[in-house]
């Protein structure tokens, strides 16, 4: 349907909106400069909110399209953070489900406005990447640490924007390391949602990358994932997803229900 980098749609179910192409996080594991962008360095070119907004309406988009910020760029990273709030604030009026990844530290006061326009709970939600906590430093060198990150999880309940523990990709022998830290922090910030995720990898396998028509990205599950849910499943009451669609997927249905009840 289109694919111009700032903008990834198939259909109209979905379409990943980015406001800058490239990255500064740095990841070793990152899947970027296999698709031709820059994840270090990145002297990045901001995209108007305004100039995607009418290229996103010109392609006939429902309320029932699900924005997803990022994919192919830090959504929150200072240059581009700015047109991501516009973006937030339009398709929260618009009525879409909003979902918002990023490894960069959300501060409540940054988008405590959004609350009076989120109509349900999961129309926004939040999802706070972290593949490692030990070793950030190391594979994750220019992201804000775990700890910055994972503040925005004690986010006020009555706000109804989900905060999702995003534990992706796993990393071999890297990840499951700390899940005694992942585990912790579940606790400590009383946690339900998360996802467990596959790397993104050039090995084929049953199931490619959405976004990756022309690089040939498919997801390469390893068996710490299982492992992981596993572990985290013996927490209780956690909600425990695969994809980061699935969980809106459960917020979208949710409400559904509720307005059939009523």
């Amino acid at each position: 349907m289109i694919n111009t980098g700032y903008l990834y749609s198939k259909d109209k179910k979905r379409i990943f909106v980015n406001t800058c192409l490239g990255c500064n996080g740095q990841c070793v594991y990152c899947y970027l400069p296999k698709m031709g962008y820059d994840n270090k360095n990145v002297s990045l070119d901001v995209k108007k909110a305004e100039d995607l907004i009418s290229q996103i309406e010109a392609l006939g988009i429902t309320k029932d399209t699900l924005i997803t910020l990022g994919c192919f760029s830090e959504c929150w990273d200072d240059n581009n953070k700015p047109e991501t709030r516009k973006l937030l604030e339009y398709f929260l009026k618009r009525g879409n489900q909003i979902q918002l990844s990023t490894k960069k530290e959300i501060k409540p006061e940054e988008i405590e406005q959004y609350k009076e326009l989120v109509k349900y709970k999961g129309q926004f939600v939040i999802f706070i990447s972290s593949a490692t906590i030990s070793r950030w430093r190391e594979i994750e060198p220019n992201t804000a640490s775990p700890d910055r990150r994972f503040r925005i999880f004690d986010l006020p309940k009555d706000w109804k924007i989900p905060t999702v523990l995003y534990m992706k990709p796993v990393l071999k022998n890297i990840t499951m390391k700390d899940i005694e830290l992942y585990e912790d922090i579940m606790r400590i910030h009383d946690i339900k949602d998360v996802v467990v995720g596959s790397i993104f990898g050039e090995e084929r396998s049953l199931e490619s990358v959405h976004f990756s028509d022309a690089n040939n990205l498919f997801y390469n599950e390893i068996s710490d994932e299982l492992e992981i849910k596993r572990r985290l499943m013996k927490l209780g009451n956690v909600r425990i997803f695969s994809r980061s669609s699935k969980v809106m997927e459960y917020y979208k249905k949710r409400e559904l229900e509720i307005e059939e009840k009523l």
